[in-house]
Formats: structure tokens, C-alpha cells, sequence
């Protein structure tokens, strides 16, 4: 490259087979890495072999190939990349015959012009960067630590064993440009739509608080007929305060309502299982269907990547209630001005909901007294796409539908 000069490239594989005795691509994986000074850095996830139906026109890559990468440029720079290849693991050769044949060549183009944008969905780019649950926080490099981490939950009364991707630590690479503001992505997560069809999908959190507002005003801590539900949903924040693209990505979800009552002995697993159990006060509703809420105190207890003197493990096995400054010092969920509401209430009194104190720590408020932080979180449509970004701060996801 001579000058400044902008350079759209793609790394693509084309099919060129020529053996009768062949395997179809739908039975072969493909994997592409980048060689790093810490090891390899994901650039697509196992995949199996599908052709694009059109071109790139920014890179100049022809249709009828499978794109692996595609990135920008505008100096020059030398990259080593690993590609794997292998046989489904849901696919016998052998009861079609064995003896077959499948080979792949691989293309690099190239164009200059105009920066191209990823249009990469957005939960396949996000977790795709995610680390395995046990690597150790303590071992990860830098770079690993700044993505998503995995969580494996166990079956609740409302939900099935899942697997969740979520951003841990004092400040991860998960900033988004939404609404023209900043938000933050909490994870990627299986929801239900309210219609029974389940999606991962990335839940995000407003970076800042909107305000510092009551619970409910009567005395009541049913979400559903709370004045902080109708506010986020139905009066002014929706209508004023959301732009119409970003209306567009937010999704119908299924919000768990579940209750809990001995919260102050209760780890953030603990928490999960509240949230999502069937213990409410008075047979309210366990489950409300919407689209903006709050956080889970499980949101906020899983957010720790712990500190020197208590570790992420320590943290994860202490009761939020009275958790230790390493935990929430460490956790980019943590409000210490004033604390901060979540969408969950405590079952056995009607007037207490959950609330994260000005000391970091999780604990039952009176809902018309408690005068706290409040902070949106959405779920998006599995259709948004990241246009740009690297998650930082400086220059966050961008985001499209």
C-alpha cells in the first residue's frame, strides 16, 4: 500500500472438487483463526461449507465462494492465519461408501475505496469471541479478558438448562452505539418472545442512568401495573426518548418475575433461580412479556470478575447481599451513586422490590420510598446486524437491522 490508503480484503474458499467420488460441503467444517503473540484469536466460528449467492463488491471477492473473513485496512501489516477443515461430526462417510473427496482453494482479494462495513450478525460476532468457563480469569490474557465469558445454568421452574455469554469485569470490550447513546451488552442469552419461540439474542444495558425515580408509587411491587413499567414502556421513555431505528431492534420478550425471599444468604446462581421460579407474592404474574425492563440481580452478581484479594469464584460464592469490595469494585454493572433498581421483587411482602444499595450490595427496598438509579435494558432482535466497532469505549459496536 502507497500512502494512506483505505484496502477492503477477504479471506474466501471455493469449492474445486474434481473426484466423482465426492462429500458434500454441508458435511465438511471449516475454521479460520489468526495467529497472535497469545496464542489464536477466533475470525470464524466452525462453520460448515456454504457459498455466498453475490459478491462483495468492496473487496472484489466473486459470488459463489465462501467468505471466511473480511476486514479493512490502510497500512501495511502481516497477518498469519490457521484454517482447519474436517468431516462433520454428524456425518458417517462410510454409509455412503467412504473413499470420498472434498477439497477447498483459498482466495485472498482485495480492493481500495470506501471502508466496507462487517454487516456481521450480531450475536455470531460477539459470541464468537467468547471464552471457554474454565479458563481462569487470573490466567486470561488481556485481550481474552475483555470479552464474553461462558455460564452453564441449571434447569429452573420457568426454564430449561441453558448457556449463557456474558461481559465480566471492571470495564469489558462491550460498548454499542444505540439509540445515539451509549449502552452496554450484557450478554447473549436464550429468550422466549412471548410466543413460545426461543432465540439467542444480545440483551443491552444503558451506560448511564436515565434518572432516579420510584419503584411504584402506591405502595404495590406488581411490575406489571408499576409506574416504572409504564413509564419505560408506554409513557414517556418510549414515546420521547427511544429514536425509531432503535425501536425497530428491540424485540417482545419474556421477562421472569419470579420472587425471593431469603435473599440475604443468596449468591448470583441463586439469584438466577429466583428470578426464574414461580415464587411471587399474592399469585401475581411470574412472567411479563414487553420490551424494556431492568437488570436481574443475577445480571449484576455474575458482572464480577473479582479482585486480588477475593477472586471471581469467591465472588460468585457469596451472597450478594453482603458481598466484599473486591466483588462489586470489579463489576461494570456497579452503580455506587445512589443505587440502582432491578426488575425484581421480594415474594412475601407486597411492597419490596430488589435494589443494588450505595454500598454495592443487593437488598429489598420499599418501592414508594426508595429513590434510586434506573438503567433500560432491552433485549434486540436476532435479525440486528454490528455494522463497525471493536466493543471499546473509544469506538463501540455499531449497530443495524
Amino acid at each position: 500500500i502507497v500512502g494512506n490508503i483505505n484496502i477492503n480484503y477477504e479471506i474466501s474458499a471455493k469449492d474445486v472438487t474434481t473426484s466423482d467420488r465426492k462429500i458434500e460441503g454441508s458435511n465438511i467444517k471449516l475454521y479460520l483463526t489468526r495467529l497472535t503473540d497469545d496464542g489464536e484469536e477466533e475470525l470464524m466460528a466452525p462453520e460448515v461449507y456454504n457459498e455466498e449467492a453475490s459478491e462483495n463488491t468492496y473487496t472484489g471477492r466473486p459470488s459463489n465462494e465462501m467468505s471466511l473473513y473480511a476486514s479493512s485496512m490502510n497500512s501495511s501489516e502481516s497477518n498469519n492465519y490457521r484454517l482447519r477443515m474436517w468431516v462433520d461430526e454428524n456425518y458417517n462417510p462410510q454409509g455412503d461408501g467412504g473413499n470420498l473427496q472434498f477439497s477447498v482453494q483459498i482466495n485472498v482479494y482485495g480492493k481500495s475505496g470506501d471502508k466496507m462495513s462487517i454487516a456481521v450478525p450480531a450475536v455470531e460476532l460477539v459470541k464468537g469471541k467468547a471464552n471457554p468457563e474454565d479458563l481462569d480469569y487470573n490466567t486470561a490474557t488481556d485481550k481474552q479478558k475483555k470479552e464474553m465469558w461462558t455460564f452453564t445454568q441449571s434447569e429452573t421452574e420457568q426454564t430449561e438448562a441453558l448457556i449463557d455469554y456474558r461481559y465480566i469485569g471492571m470495564d469489558p470490550n462491550n460498548y454499542v452505539e444505540f439509540n445515539d447513546e451509549l449502552w452496554r451488552i450484557v450478554g447473549v442469552f436464550t429468550v422466549d418472545d412471548g410466543t413460545g419461540q426461543k432465540q439467542e439474542r444480545l440483551k443491552i444495558v444503558s451506560a448511564e442512568s436515565i434518572g432516579r425515580y420510584y419503584w411504584n408509587s402506591n405502595k404495590s411491587n406488581d411490575w406489571t401495573k408499576s409506574n416504572l413499567n409504564s413509564f419505560l414502556n408506554s409513557n414517556r421513555y418510549w414515546t420521547s426518548s427511544l429514536n425509531e431505528v432503535s425501536k425497530e431492534m428491540i424485540g417482545d420478550t419474556k421477562w421472569y418475575l419470579g420472587g425471593a425471599s431469603n435473599y440475604a444468604d443468596s449468591t448470583a446462581s441463586q439469584w438466577y433461580s429466583f428470578e426464574r421460579g414461580t415464587k411471587v407474592y399474592s399469585q401475581r404474574q411470574n412472567s411479563w412479556v414487553g420490551k424494556v425492563g431492568l437488570m436481574y440481580p443475577s445480571d449484576y452478581g455474575y458482572a464480577t470478575s473479582g479482585g486480588e484479594e477475593l477472586d471471581r469464584n469467591s465472588c460468585l460464592n457469596k451472597s450478594l447481599w453482603a458481598w466484599d469490595s473486591n466483588c462489586f469494585n470489579n463489576d461494570w454493572l456497579s452503580i455506587l451513586d445512589d443505587g440502582q433498581w432491578t426488575i425484581t421483587t421480594h415474594s412475601d411482602y407486597s411492597y419490596w422490590s430488589i435494589g443494588i444499595n450505595n454500598k454495592g450490595n443487593v437488598e429489598a427496598f420499599t418501592v414508594n420510598t426508595g429513590f434510586f438509579n434506573v438503567k433500560p435494558c432491552v433485549y434486540l432482535q436476532s435479525n440486528v446486524l454490528i455494522m463497525d466497532g471493536d466493543g471499546t469505549k473509544s469506538n463501540p459496536y455499531i449497530l443495524s437491522i
